[in-house]
Formats: structure tokens, C-alpha cells, sequence
């Protein structure tokens, strides 16, 4: 990996790095043509032989290139560096709006619920970047509080769309693995279902309802009873203070069925506005031929790319289409309340049988059906533990852990996740008194991480209380023919010729 003061194709010059994730490096650097300061994303050495990881990094550079919005985090360059010797690492590279500002999931574990004006504020915009991305074609499938990014001056920025969809990934479909986040994760896709907008409007409004009441809809301790929770139980009421207008949209974009959803972002930030305006917004309909339709975006083949280029956004070629077989979980159609174990009992078996065949989501990290070539997996680190025989276990198959999602969260609860994604723990602890004991400090490795790996999980625990202060020694009693300049505090420290020991007078 680069250095501090290395210069990328003669012309980005690494400043420091910014934050280091599963899959790569962020550093601030700069443009010695243009003389701005951007955002570097350089992809990890073991990836850039991988043509999987390959294929889905120029992805997100063709998919952020093509969006033009205020909203979204501009891409500038994407470049590769050929190693200067034989046998040396390739580096992989794209250059990014540097945004000054800080993630949504940070400005929430600091401030806790946000107030319904500010949330429309912030999440409108939001919306608004959404609308963008869903008129070129592009689903994100990742919107969370860590992938918005607030500026000083309260603009929003979506980041990150490695793991986006359009026509344009549909060999990464074919070969790969399909990753979101399972707190934020849209029904249909628990169940295997195509990404639609209507997913990141789902995305959306979990987002939003976190903003609202400082707690996520739906949470557990591992990604298969997140998953079961949404699919079997409607998320708690929102706080009483919340105005009718914004309970309404809220609720709106966490329709279970995406055909009842706001569809998209356009219609989201319609209704963003009406509820800011004080009105109810109106159910959304969207003719049936349109509510999966999302428009082609053109991509160029992949092929071996030169050491620097621009990748291009004009059509070239236009990606044959994906036939999607998705696995459903059938729910009676009765919603008696008595009925919530003997449902709650029934999915279970289901779930863990799609964590099982790879449908997982980030997770469980969903593997694609249609599609007979499994993943090569990645080389897992020396300290990943191996499968145990009796348990069921994805092959070909990736985790994507958010640092964000879990530091600052009990450790118990840490672990019970991490293991419910198949992802062994060992734990670690740092003495601190800036956070609570028991509270989860950092994660590593983080990112995506082949199923099996073992993360290491540090958490807080106390400092040991300060030993007890000494009481003073007694004075001593007073000597004769000491010669030294000590006192009664500190007796024999003088500097003199006696000792300060002397003998009583009746011992002369």
C-alpha cells in the first residue's frame, strides 16, 4: 500500500490517510494539476489481482461518474499504476470529492434523535441525490447513516456505491454477491427479490425513523432475527412528538410490500416536501409495468485497463438483462396474534436455511440463484476459525462489517452479531475511561471479509482505581548531633554532616 508523499500517475500526491476499511484506504491528497485537495480510495494489493473486486471497483467508478448531483459525492479520476518491477503490486485507484464533513451515524451517537425539521432537512437532500441516482438507472442498496456524509454547512453527500445496481454490474450479479447492510435492508431483498428504487426508499425511511427516535427500527442480536423481525413484525410507534405529516412518511417508506412503497426518489422527495409543508403526503401509485423498471445505464466491457484513464460514461454496450429466481418466505395470510410463535418458529428454519444456500445479507450477504459459478473465496487471515462440521456454512461467499455499525455498541451484542454472520470473535480488551466499560472500541479487520474470518473485538473496560494515598509517617522523635538540614516531614535528608540519628543526651 502507498506512503504518505507518494504521487500517484504523476499527479495525485497522498497527503495522510483518512480512514482505512475492509477493502481499501481513503487518503487526503492532492491534484498537482488542478491544485485542489481531494479524496483518494486506493484499493487493498490482495484485491487488485481479483477480477471480481476489480470488476465491481471500476463499477462504482462508472456509476459515480455517470451522477451529477449536488448531493452525491463527485467522482474526478479513476487510474491504475502498473508496479515499477517485475512481481510488484498493481495500485487500483479512484479520486473523490474531498468532503469536509463528518457520517450521519457519527452526528447520531453524539446528538442521539434529531428533531423532525432537522431530519426533513437533512434526509431531504438525501432524497433528492436518491432521485438522481434512480433516474440514471442506479440503485445504491446501502443507504445508512455511515454513507452520508454532513458538511459544516449542513449539505448531505452520499457516498459509496461500490455495491450499487443497474444493467451496468450485471457481471458482477452473475459472479458475485449482492451486499447491504441487514438494519437497513429492504424486505424484498431479505427475501432474495431484485433491488428495485423502492429498496433504497425502504433504506430511507429506516434511516429516517433512527434520526427520529435515536434507535433503529429493527434490531437483534444477530442478522437472521433482524430479518425475521422485518418480515413478521411492524416496527415500533414513533415517538408522540413526531407531527402527523412526518409519522405519515415515515410509514410510508416502510411498507413491507415495495408495490405499496413510495416508489422512488423523486416521488420520495415530493413527499419529503409536503410533509415539511405540514401536509399528509398522498400514497404514491405507480402503474405495475413501471414499478420494477430501471432504466439501462451503458458500460463499457471490462478489460484490462491502461496504467491512467478516465473510464467513460457514453454508451458502449448494453448489458443483457438478469433473470432473477427469487427465494420467497410465505407468510399465512391470517395476522392473528396467536399465530406470531408458530410464524416466528416457521421462519426461522427458512432464514437460516437462506444464510445457509448463501442468501446473506452483509451480512447476510445474498448470493445470486441464477447463477451456476460460485465466488472464489478470499484468502482468509491465519487466525480464522474453521468451519465446524455440524454447522451449515456458506461457501463463496463475503461479509461486508461497518465499523460504524458496531463501535460504541455493547460488546455482547457485538459478538452475538459477528457470529450470527458466521464470523468467529475473539475478544480484546483497552483500558479507558472515555468510554464506558463494555462498549466496543474498535473491529478488525472491517470491510468485506470472507465468511470465517475472525474479527478481533476490543472493548472498553474500566482502568483499576488509584492506590490508596499513604498517610504520612509519624515525626520522629528529636535527635542529638544531627548536623543535616532535614525536618520533622522528611528526617535524614540533609545535606549536612550528621545523619539526623544521633543518640539521646542521657547516652553520652
Amino acid at each position: 500500500m502507498p506512503t504518505a508523499g507518494d504521487v500517484l500517475s504523476d499527479r495525485y500526491e497522498l497527503s495522510s490517510l483518512i480512514a482505512t476499511g475492509g477493502m481499501g484506504e481513503v487518503w487526503r491528497g492532492l491534484d498537482r494539476v488542478l491544485g485542489r485537495e481531494v479524496a483518494i480510495k486506493v484499493l487493498k494489493t490482495q484485491f487488485t489481482g481479483d477480477p471480481v473486486f476489480l470488476t465491481r471497483f471500476r463499477t462504482e467508478a462508472r456509476l459515480s461518474a455517470g451522477l451529477g448531483h449536488p448531493n452525491v459525492a463527485v467522482l474526478h479520476d479513476y487510474g491504475e499504476v502498473e508496479p515499477a518491477q517485475p512481481g510488484g503490486d498493481r495500485l487500483v485507484y479512484l479520486v473523490m470529492e474531498l468532503v469536509d464533513g463528518e457520517p450521519l451515524s457519527t452526528l447520531l451517537a453524539r446528538e442521539g434523535r434529531l428533531t423532525p425539521e432537522r431530519t426533513l432537512g437533512l434526509l431531504g437532500q438525501v432524497a433528492a441525490g436518491l432521485a438522481s441516482a434512480h433516474t440514471a438507472g442506479v440503485v445504491h442498496r446501502d443507504v445508512k447513516p455511515a454513507n452520508l456524509l454532513v458538511r459544516p454547512d449542513g449539505t448531505v453527500k452520499i457516498t459509496d456505491f461500490g455495491i450499487a445496481w443497474s444493467a451496468a454490474n450485471a457481471t458482477v450479479t452473475r459472479t458475485g454477491h449482492v451486499v447491504g447492510t441487514p438494519q437497513y435492508l429492504a424486505p424484498e431483498l431479505v427475501q432474495g427479490k431484485k433491488a428495485t428504487p423502492a429498496a433504497d426508499v425502504y433504506a430511507w425511511g429506516t434511516v429516517a425513523y433512527e434520526c427520529l427516535t435515536g434507535r433503529r427500527p429493527y434490531d437483534g442480536p444477530n442478522a437472521v432475527e433482524v430479518a425475521m423481525q422485518r418480515l413478521t413484525e411492524p416496527p415500533a410507534p414513533l415517538p408522540a412528538d413526531v407531527p402527523a405529516p412526518v409519522r405519515a412518511l415515515v410509514e410510508a417508506t416502510l411498507v413491507t410490500d415495495p408495490a405499496e412503497r413510495i416508489p422512488d426518489g423523486g416521488a420520495l422527495g415530493a413527499a419529503v416536501a409536503a410533509a415539511a409543508a405540514g401536509r399528509v403526503p398522498e400514497p404514491a401509485t405507480v402503474p405495475d409495468d413501471e414499478r420494477t423498471a430501471t432504466r439501462v445505464l451503458p458500460v463499457a466491457p471490462v478489460e484490462q485497463a491502461p496504467v491512467t484513464r478516465t473510464l467513460p460514461v457514453s454508451p458502449v454496450a448494453a448489458a443483457a438483462p438478469v433473470h432473477t429466481d427469487p427465494v420467497a418466505v410465505p407468510l399465512p395470510d391470517d395476522g392473528d396474534g396467536d399465530d406470531r410463535g408458530r410464524l416466528r418458529r416457521l421462519l426461522v428454519p427458512v432464514l437460516v436455511g437462506l444464510v445457509a444456500t448463501a442468501l446473506v445479507v452483509t451480512g447476510l450477504v445474498l448470493g445470486s440463484r441464477d447463477v451456476p459459478e460460485p465466488v472464489a473465496p478470499a484468502a482468509a487471515p491465519a487466525t480464522s476459525a474453521p468451519p465446524t462440521p455440524d454447522a451449515p456454512r456458506a461457501t463463496g461467499t463475503f461479509v461486508r462489517v461497518d465499523p460504524a455499525e458496531y463501535i460504541g455498541r455493547p460488546v455482547a451484542e457485538v459478538q452475538a452479531w459477528l457470529t450470527g454472520l458466521d464470523l468467529p470473535v475473539q475478544l480484546r480488551t483497552v483500558e479507558t475511561a472515555d468510554v464506558p466499560a463494555g462498549r466496543v472500541t474498535a473491529l478488525e479487520p472491517t470491510g468485506e471479509l470472507a465468511v470465517g474470518t475472525t474479527v478481533v473485538v476490543t472493548h472498553a473496560v474500566a482502568p483499576p482505581p488509584p492506590p490508596p494515598t499513604a498517610a504520612p509517617a509519624p515525626a520522629p522523635a528529636e535527635t542529638a548531633n544531627g548536623d543535616g538540614d532535614g525536618d520533622d516531614e522528611q528526617p535524614g535528608r540533609g545535606r549536612g554532616r550528621g545523619n539526623g540519628n544521633g543518640k539521646d543526651d542521657e547516652d553520652d
